[in-house]
């Protein structure tokens, strides 16, 4: 949970909706009670999996609040918490029943950042995308979400064509689903582009990759 590469790319895009939510009451998931969590969303759901998501800030120092987590933790559920180091991140799992929780922390500046964590593995159901793909594009993070009345879908997909050929490919399947364009920015290794339909904003990056592109795009339904 919250490991490998698409699901940190997914904790990134969460870093500006957890910044406007308001905060919680800690001790959400054992957690220490100095810990001020942000919601992430209403309701969330990655790859089709429910998760709910907490977002903190903290003044004390990492090793201490990691050691206090797992020692709640611990107390809390009896099975195994694991901890790994993953491109800067210190995340711990833990198992409880159905569910699956984890607490993954850094240093940013002179404070630590992270999140917590809730899955529920069996209640997974495979998602449907919004908007179809191009065939040449393959879908590796599906997050759909609610959140102050809007559903929004986020999409990580590749592909092997280059940033131009994806960005032609999804510009032509916005027109001919009755999309309008109304942004486009092109840099040296990426595109931005923009477009609406009735009460849904689109919006999407398209960069360079060493093997074709990577494609970033979000639904939002208001």
């Amino acid at each position: 949970m919250l490991l490998n590469k698409t699901l940190r790319a997914f904790v990134t895009l969460l870093l500006a909706a957890a910044v406007a939510q308001p905060a919680l009451a800690a001790n959400w998931q054992d957690t220490p009670d100095s810990l001020q969590l942000a919601s992430v969303g209403d309701t969330l759901r990655l790859n089709g999996t429910p998760m709910q998501i907490r977002a903190f800030k903290s003044a004390l120092p990492i090793e201490r609040l990691l050691r206090d987590v797992q020692a709640g933790w611990q107390e809390a559920n009896r099975s195994d918490v694991t901890r790994a180091v993953v491109s800067g991140w210190t995340v711990l799992n833990q198992t409880v029943g159905d569910q699956h929780r984890s607490f993954q922390a850094r240093l940013a500046g002179d404070q630590v950042e992270g999140f917590v964590a809730l899955t529920s593995p069996k209640q997974t159901r495979e998602p449907k995308l919004v908007l179809r793909l191009p065939s040449d594009m393959t879908a590796i993070s599906i997050i759909d979400s609610v959140d102050d009345g809007h559903s929004s879908q986020q999409v990580i997909a590749v592909s092997p064509r280059s940033f131009d050929a994806s960005t032609s490919a999804i510009e032509a399947q916005l027109r001919a689903a009755g999309w309008e364009r109304h942004v486009h920015k092109k840099t040296a290794g990426a595109v931005v582009f923009a477009a609406n339909k009735g009460s849904q904003q689109f919006d999407a990056t398209v960069s360079a990759q060493k093997n074709g592109s990577l494609i970033m795009l979000s639904v939002v339904t208001k």
